[in-house]
């Protein structure tokens, strides 16, 4: 864990940072199993959904809940690029979610308040991240990253759409404008589509290399930025709601996270029952 080297004086300056080859091939290729097992899993067990109005397909529940699923989110490597943006006391809260297929697009902020410089979470640093497993290639196909260079810290900034190869890792800000689910032109695939993206002609995109798989999750140093996304976010959003009231956390799971050092903050006494 030691000898991975982040470069955090960029994430701070950009708002994200893409690092390359975290895992093997290998093993997202393990980890893709996986997700479709533990899919078939909450299939039968009713916990499965299909997200209205695009083609996608999520669980209900967070990530940390799930046996097969955590391993991977938890894996040393990770951890590592977490405490070394955030500091060594990190947080984990329930916020994490999976999604399979076509997502919906357009540039958003994850954090409360999504208007630049207006609200508390613009007072100071904002020290909550996110990350994105993405469990395919979008260097060269359709369905990946685009972020708005240094959005955390402005208004808007310089699109970048990011070349995640397969193993690769993402981890943003939630303050950072960005956007899911690009698309890649082909005739012009290294240029980021800021508008008009949805109605781009199928026959003028790359297609994507196999069904999308995300892995998506938060984590946060304690203070007043968590609490508020906590109780203004978490608490108020009834999708999240949902995932809160079927994440039963067992003792393995307690167990997992205190072994890497990760303190558990419940959103609410739903969480973990």
């Amino acid at each position: 864990m030691s000898n991975l080297i982040i470069d955090k004086e960029k994430f701070e300056k950009d708002g994200y940072l893409l690092i390359k080859s975290l895992f093997t091939k290998e093993e997202i290729e393990a980890f893709r199993k996986d997700c479709y097992l533990q899919f078939e899993i909450d299939e039968k067990k009713g916990l499965t959904y299909s997200i209205q109005k695009v083609q996608a397909r999520a669980l209900r529940g967070d990530l940390m809940s799930k046996a097969l699923i955590r391993k991977m989110l938890l894996d040393d490597r990770i951890i590592s690029v977490v405490k070394n943006i955030l500091g060594n006391d990190i947080v984990y809260f329930g916020d994490s979610a999976f999604q399979f297929g076509v997502g919906f697009r357009g540039f958003h902020r994850d954090n409360v308040d999504r208007k630049f410089n207006e609200g508390p979470d613009w007072e100071g640093d904002y020290p909550i991240v996110r990350f994105g497993l993405y469990l395919q290639d979008h260097k060269n196909h359709s369905g990946g990253l685009k972020v708005k260079q240094g959005s955390h810290k402005n208004e808007s900034g310089k699109s970048v759409l990011l070349d995640i190869e397969v193993g690769d890792f993402a981890i943003w800000n939630l303050r950072t404008l960005h956007s899911g689910n690009a698309v890649r032109l082909k005739l012009l695939p290294n240029m980021p589509i800021d508008y008009f993206e949805k109605h781009i002609p199928s026959f003028l995109k790359i297609g994507e290399s196999t069904e999308r798989i995300l892995a998506a999750c938060t984590f946060a140093k304690k203070g007043k930025d968590l609490d508020r996304y906590i109780s203004e976010y978490m608490n108020k959003a009834e999708p999240v709601l949902l995932n809160i009231k079927n994440s039963p956390m067992d003792e393995q799971a307690l167990n997992e996270l205190n072994e890497k050092a990760i303190e558990l903050v419940r959103p609410n006494e739903m969480y973990g029952k």
